[in-house]
């Protein structure tokens, strides 16, 4: 069976630095589709960036930070500062029931239509920063969105054993395993809207100085050997894999990012790294040894 893998960049737009290792990696054939931030200080240059090249345009949705989109007065959907709430604290509101939908909807239109203006034409797929998409109290919203504009193309952040990963920071792994159980959840609610995702994904266990050859080689056959199993029957004769990826250059602590600027993760040489490894000797020649053909998003629109 044929395997067809999409490794996408996110944080595109993020700032200049960000914008330049994301090409980077993309001439270097390291990744094929890129996920743009739309209120950061590099989204305009990351806009240009696709109407010049071929990189596969994606809309990195985000209601955690930085400064809203849409022209509205929110009330719920930020804080007393104008901002998002935070990765965390959005999702501890949105649990209480105390986010007004209507805010969360205007705001997903106001990031679609936004980026349509940019870039020209509507992003091929949509995911969420910090994969907010697929919160219960926002899946639908997002879906319904999605399905407004005709995009039909998504991220379902579902890695496979993400606990027997022992490499990762242990800090990270409530977050990562409490998403993947709502993920499960809200995949009944994509494909209601006739939303697509790949048959599988990567990337949460290989961010940063997490990623290595042999790591990112590990989990990527899992992921389609996995994808085999349960598509066995299936007669397209392919399956598909995404991997999430962060490449860049550390970006000024304060000239580039958000409203405030920049965090540690950004400022970091972690995303060169990225880099450095998504385009060795080794990692090409897993890909021609396995089977494995890198494409675009645009893959799953057929």
């Amino acid at each position: 069976m044929k395997r067809y893998l999409i490794i996408t960049g996110d944080d595109f737009g993020f700032s200049w630095e960000r914008n330049e290792g994301v090409m980077e990696a993309f001439n270097k054939g390291a990744i094929t589709s890129a996920s743009l931030l739309l209120n950061c200080t590099g989204t305009e240059e990351g806009a240009a960036m696709f109407k010049s090249s071929q990189l596969c345009p994606g809309l990195h949705l985000n209601l955690t930070e930085g400064s809203p989109v849409g022209e509205f007065e929110y009330e719920t959907l930020v804080s007393t500062e104008e901002v998002f709430r935070g990765k965390f604290a959005l999702r501890k509101h949105l649990d209480l029931g105390e986010i007004n939908p209507v805010e969360i909807k205007r705001e997903l239109d106001s990031q679609i239509k936004k980026f349509i203006e940019l870039v020209g034409r509507a992003p091929v797929y949509v995911d969420g920063h910090q994969h907010i998409h697929l919160h219960p109290k926002v899946v639908e919203l997002f879906a319904a969105a999605l399905k407004q504009h005709n995009i039909h193309i998504t991220r379902f952040p579902v890695e496979i054993n993400m606990a027997a990963k022992e490499w990762v920071n242990p800090e990270y792994m409530p977050f990562f395993l409490a998403m993947i159980e709502k993920a499960h959840v809200a995949k009944k609610v994509l494909d209601d809207y006739g939303i697509k995702t790949t048959d599988s994904f990567v990337g949460l266990s290989t961010m940063g100085r997490d990623m290595t050859p042999e790591r990112l080689q590990k989990i990527i056959l899992e992921a389609f050997e996995d994808a085999e199993r349960r598509l066995s029957s299936d007669k397209r004769g392919f399956t598909t894999c995404e991997l999430m990826t962060h490449p860049g250059y550390p970006t000024h602590r304060i000239l580039g990012g958000f409203s405030w600027g920049s965090d540690d993760f950004g400022c970091s040489e972690d995303r060169i790294h990225e880099i450095n490894v998504l385009s060795s000797p080794e990692m090409k020649d897993f890909y021609k040894q396995n089977n494995i053909e890198l494409v675009s998003h645009s893959i799953l629109l057929s």
